[in-house]
């Protein structure tokens, strides 16, 4: 006759020593003489979920929670199956069960944790991976998973520890080191961040890594370094499109810099079974190449073959833009917003410049914070994370807005002024250049009525031109910029919300032209001056000099004289733009 309990103490012996053939056997012969032996049917279905027969694992380990809807590990291992099938409610339930049942059952609460970042529950993960510490502070995953739930909440400062607890437990863990990296980037610490990507290169010979490097490099004007960089992630993974396009995007045409990037591009494009995620890199590379030789039917169709790749990772949904703008103008109207100044903190420091991307707005940061009194601080997103801590998300937070009193309102206003504190030099301001703060005027009115805000404008088929040759990184990351319908439909919406801030709050912003700026640099950027409240210095003539890091799209245009090349540029892409131009609504002032 079989023990039962000698047996299943041979079984997870062998499964803890990995022979889970061997283990998953004698679970089975427990079964066939006792049905509902709940830790046999856990342990079998771990098993299954180890070997990712998840079928099996479900059906044992939904019997192991019926016989024993009280054990803890059951609903855990019934998470663990669920999650790797990408079913996250279902997984959800389930760690949500096992920690109610064990609320220090610190696996449970850490897979817990990651099934709400899966969810987009950010929020609510962060307490669960400081209980995880809590219980076991030497868990180096969970330290790291924190440090990126607070990064994705905006909150770069109080990651930074976290990311390197991580690195000192587990010194060879590479994802803790991008991550540091990404989030000292952030923060404009990009030489702390070359030095946390060149230790982690001691470890890895990893292509991406001196992908980072690069683009790290990039943003400080270091482009010799960067070019190296590029190369050197080529080399080491000849497949890696993001290193090609990058290179294309700070390389002269005429090999002045010493490299023939159009031989370069050439040769991966030879490669042989390219992927989709390749091609859509270098589809931009090759584009660029070809617009600055002139060719811009090849080089259109290359950025339609790049864009169309981004398309279907990105698609643009016209009815929730549409649901959100309609929102903005009804939330923020004239009454609401005709006490703004008696409601929010009296703060000067920021300088709000924004507009649709692509629009000059880093140009214009780069002519105000080339002043010796004011800081670059690049695109924060400080204001929008506003938002990010309701878990109904941004149409629910903009409706509950103007209902807030006025301690909350000065409770945002201070979270965001909290968040400055990493660029603050001591200089009388600071600028936030995130374009699509557009978006947030009436909310930024309202929390800080005296900080100045310069929206940016450009020919709307110029802007959206040149948003389409750009790449945009991240997922769901710019969904309208990838269609040039799309594009239309959102700039029409852009032009609507400006038009509707214009008349709820005249006089509150000043605009800025960039074709004017680009055809009579120094009255322009002496205007521009002035409204910040600053005098006049030349350095602002000078700006392309400015050593301070840009981590934009522009980034390499702004390290040079100012020039107005692309203001017609849009006109010799003729009927390729045609779509474009059935939909997009052209103001009076941009009218032949």
């Amino acid at each position: 006759m079989l023990n039962v309990n000698q047996t299943l103490q041979q079984a997870i012996t062998l499964h803890q020593q990995g022979n889970l053939s061997a283990a998953a056997k004698l679970y089975q012969q427990i079964l066939v003489i006792n049905k509902q032996h709940s830790d046999a049917h856990n342990l079998l279905g771990a098993v299954y979920v180890a070997t990712r027969n998840f079928k099996l694992a479900e059906k044992h380990l939904l019997k192991a929670t019926k016989h024993a809807s009280n054990y803890a590990p059951a609903h855990y291992n019934l998470g663990k199956a669920y999650l790797d099938q990408h079913k996250h409610h279902l997984a959800l339930a389930a760690f949500v069960k096992a920690v109610k049942l064990d609320p220090n059952y610190s696996d449970a609460l850490f897979l817990l944790a990651n099934t709400r970042v899966a969810l987009g529950v950010v929020a609510q993960a962060k307490p669960l991976f400081e209980r995880v510490i809590a219980l076991t502070p030497n868990n180096y995953e969970a330290h790291s998973n924190l440090g990126s739930a607070l990064h994705e909440l905006g909150d770069h400062e109080s990651a930074i520890p976290h990311f390197r607890n991580a690195i000192a437990l587990k010194p060879d863990f590479e994802l803790a080191y991008r991550n540091l990296g990404y989030a000292l980037v952030k923060l404009e610490r990009h030489e702390e961040a070359l030095e946390v990507y060149q230790a982690c290169l001691e470890y890895f010979t990893n292509a991406r890594l001196y992908q980072f490097k690069g683009t790290t490099l990039q943003q400080l004007g270091r482009m010799d370094e960067a070019r190296v960089a590029f190369l050197k992630g080529i080399e080491l993974d000849p497949s890696l499109g993001a290193c090609y396009r990058h290179l294309a995007e700070i390389t002269k045409l005429d090999n002045s810099d010493g490299i023939d990037v159009e031989k370069i591009v050439k040769e991966g494009l030879d490669q042989p079974n390219l992927t989709e995620d390749f091609i859509k890199h270098v589809s931009f590379a090759w584009a660029k190449i070809n617009d600055g030789q002139k060719n811009y039917t090849t080089a259109f169709k290359a950025y339609k073959r790049g864009n169309d790749l981004k398309n279907r990772e990105n698609k643009y949904r016209k009815s929730d833009s549409d649901a959100l703008f309609k929102l903005l103008t009804s939330s923020y109207n004239a009454d609401f917003l005709s006490h703004a100044a008696n409601s929010g903190l009296t703060e000067t420091k920021p300088i709000f410049i924004l507009g649709m991307p692509r629009s000059g707005t880093t140009l214009v940061e780069q002519i105000i914070s080339s002043h010796s009194d004011v800081t670059g601080a690049g695109e924060l997103s400080y204001m929008a994370d506003q938002a990010k801590q309701f878990k109904s998300g941004l149409l629910a937070f903009h409706k509950l807005f103007p209902k807030m009193n006025q301690s909350q309102w000065q409770d945002i206003g201070q979270a965001y002024l909290n968040g400055l504190n990493g660029y603050d030099e001591g200089r009388l301001h600071i600028t936030d250049k995130m374009p699509h703060n557009f978006l947030n005027i009436g909310m930024i009115s309202k929390l800080l009525p005296n900080a100045r805000i310069i929206h940016c404008k450009r020919h709307p088929v110029a802007n959206c031109l040149s948003i389409y040759k750009a790449y945009f990184g991240g997922k769901n990351s710019h969904s309208y910029a990838y269609n040039l319908k799309d594009l239309a439909h959102y700039h029409n919406l852009y032009e609507d919300l400006m038009a509707h801030w214009r008349q709820v709050l005249p006089g509150r912003f000043y605009e800025v032209s960039y074709e004017q700026l680009t055809s009579n640099q120094e009255p322009e950027s002496r205007q521009l001056i002035e409204y910040c409240g600053l005098d006049w210095q030349d350095a602002c003539l000078d700006f392309y000099k400015t050593k301070r890091k840009v981590k934009t799209a522009s980034a390499f245009q702004v390290r040079q004289p100012m020039h107005n090349q692309s203001v017609d540029l849009w006109k010799r892409y003729g009927e390729a733009l045609q779509p474009l131009l059935d939909d997009l609504y052209i103001p009076e002032e941009y009218r032949d």
